[in-house]
């Protein structure tokens, strides 16, 4: 018997070994037929379906577009415009379009979009007075596989001009778009690094400050006891130098199968539990993707194929042998072993800090709590994935700590800090590295003495008063206008960031698109909403989070 099966069942008196029988892995995608390539240029990846992202699992694919904008966009298939979402952030200009099985295509970060779309929105965003909106049209848009139904652009949080494309079953589940035969050349193998094991003390704490990084090289000795394993694994496609993810692993120990996964289907409601899935110190700090081989108590992702309910134990003076089985969605697969050698382990709990802060057992199925100099935190049920310790800690510069830093969330955890400020307000709570600096903001709301703010990151805080305004004046000179007759403006906050941007001309309300990327705000001649070859006045108002207003006014001869 595999000497990772010490788990017993104790049943009529009886321990019975508990035991798991093998199961293969998912057979990798067929390339299936029914959509056309949704950009008629080489295709090449810069991002993949399952990789990594922020806080969340990319569900899509990323098309590079030569680094440029303006290549026609492509109907995947035939379709009819079931929503248009145009936003500063996020997905930026996004075009949904549904088909006859009930399958939805997404196409993001447009420059802009076919001219059916685009009459109707900008006549809404005049109506209601808006830049951002998320709707459809009145009245049924469609479009057959090949249209264009827009322009490839780098709109919204996009770091760079690319297409991101999406498909999405009939219950709006995004799956892997690879599944299509799209001419996309992929002959490189994915990429296996170290293995992390991950100790966990007699209370089933991961002790994860005496994580070991384990080669492929070798034996490798390591503390006897419980443990949790994670590999290091990522992808590339021809063509480009871009870190991808994988498509599926599937974990061997001692010769029988421990655990298989594949990211296949997403879903939206589970999908910020990537950080569950990741081993979140280095993801957090490096960027680097690193799977657990078994979830966390409360990782909810369906991508799981098989884990054993086994517990896992280094055995003293016994070896393990790990072998893992990587692939990518074109059927590349890499392979590596670790060997672990037990040695005799010291009976030590997961370490603390000394210092004045306080400490508390965090159950995932309970609230938890924590008071301490003025600041209380509170953790609602579900926030934590597994057992963790919480803690507080209250300096006498005003900052404050919040921990485990280490540990990912699945919940914001709330915070409330007493403010003695008579009539203050504007506050924002800025997250520090351990060298101060800026890691975040996070605004507050303030009343009855009482400051308080909601987040997903722990980490070092101290409460700051935002009192300046946003900067705001033309983008490249004393005048906005430039040589095509639009108005650009230059906008930025040092602080809570700019929250809303509005535009005037002789005091009728005109459309500014806001790229924070670019700091600017820009009104296009071609609206028409102007007078041509009269001088008119222009305003230009600016907000950031916490209500700091800045305006720019000023007399423009607009052209004709």
């Amino acid at each position: 018997m595999p000497r990772y099966h010490l788990l017993f069942l104790i049943f009529t008196g009886f321990l019975l070994p508990f035991c798991i029988s093998a199961q293969s892995l998912p057979t990798i995608f067929s390339t299936q037929s029914g959509m056309v390539a949704p950009l008629h240029i080489p295709l090449i990846l810069s991002g993949n379906f399952g990789e990594f992202r922020g806080d969340h699992f990319h569900t899509g694919l990323d098309f590079k577009t030569q680094g440029r904008e303006g290549f026609p966009v492509l109907a995947a298939a035939d379709g009819v415009v079931s929503r248009v979402k145009v936003s500063p952030w996020g997905y930026g200009h996004a075009l949904y379009l549904k088909h006859a099985n009930g399958m939805t295509t997404v196409y993001a970060h447009l420059s802009r979009f076919a001219t059916p779309i685009s009459s109707w929105l900008l006549e809404r965003q005049y109506s209601k007075r808006v830049f951002s909106t998320d709707s459809r049209p009145g009245t049924d848009v469609t479009f057959s596989a090949g249209d264009t139904v827009g322009w490839s652009g780098n709109s919204g949080s996009s770091g760079g001009p690319h297409l991101h494309f999406e498909v999405r079953d009939e219950n709006e589940r995004p799956i892997n778009p690879l599944q299509w035969a799209f001419n996309i050349s992929d002959s490189k193998s994915p990429t296996l690094g170290s293995l992390r094991v991950i100790p966990l003390d007699s209370q089933g704490l991961e002790n994860r400050s005496e994580t070991v990084e384990v080669g492929s090289k070798g034996v490798f000795k390591i503390p006897a006891g419980n443990v949790r394993l994670a590999v290091e694994a990522n992808d590339q496609l021809n063509g480009a130098l871009n870190i991808c993810g994988i498509y599926a692993i599937e974990v061997f120990i001692d010769g029988d199968l421990y655990s298989s996964l594949s990211i296949d289907t997403l879903n939206f409601s589970t999908n910020k539990d990537m950080n569950a899935h990741a081993y979140y110190p280095e993801w957090n700090s490096s960027r680097t993707q690193i799977h657990r081989f078994k979830p966390l108590p409360g990782n909810r992702l369906s991508i799981y194929n098989f884990t054993s309910d086994a517990g896992l134990w280094v055995v003293e003076d016994s070896t393990m042998n790990i072998f893992v089985k990587c692939s990518d969605a074109h059927g590349n697969i890499a392979t590596k072993e670790y060997t672990l050698l037990g040695v005799t382990a010291l009976d030590q709990e997961t370490p603390h800090a000394q210092n004045s802060g306080i400490f508390r057992p965090a159950i995932p199925s309970t609230t938890t709590a924590l008071a301490h100099g003025g600041v209380e935190v509170i953790w609602p049920k579900r926030s934590f994935y597994s057992r963790e310790t919480a803690s507080l800690q209250v300096f006498e510069s005003g900052e404050f700590s919040i921990g485990p830093e280490d540990a990912a969330l699945a919940k914001p955890f709330r915070v409330n800090v007493k403010n003695l400020m008579v009539n203050s307000s504007k506050w924002v709570a800025v997250r520090l590295s351990e060298t101060g600096d800026r890691l975040g903001v996070e605004i507050c709301e303030s009343q009855e003495g009482l400051v308080t703010f909601s987040t997903r990151k722990m980490g070092r805080y101290i409460l700051v008063q935002d009192t300046v305004p946003p900067r705001l004046l033309p983008k490249f000179s004393a005048s906005p206008l430039v040589s095509n007759g639009n108005l650009v403006f230059h906008l930025e906050d040092a602080l809570s960031g700019v929250s809303r941007v509005e535009g005037f001309i002789d005091g009728k309300w005109v459309l500014l698109r806001w790229d924070p990327k670019k700091k600017t705000a820009v009104y296009r001649a071609l609206d028409s909403q102007h007078i041509p070859g009269v001088k008119s006045q222009i305003t230009v108002r600016v907000e950031d989070a916490v209500g700091n207003e800045s305006f720019w006014i000023g007399t423009v001869e607009m052209s004709k």
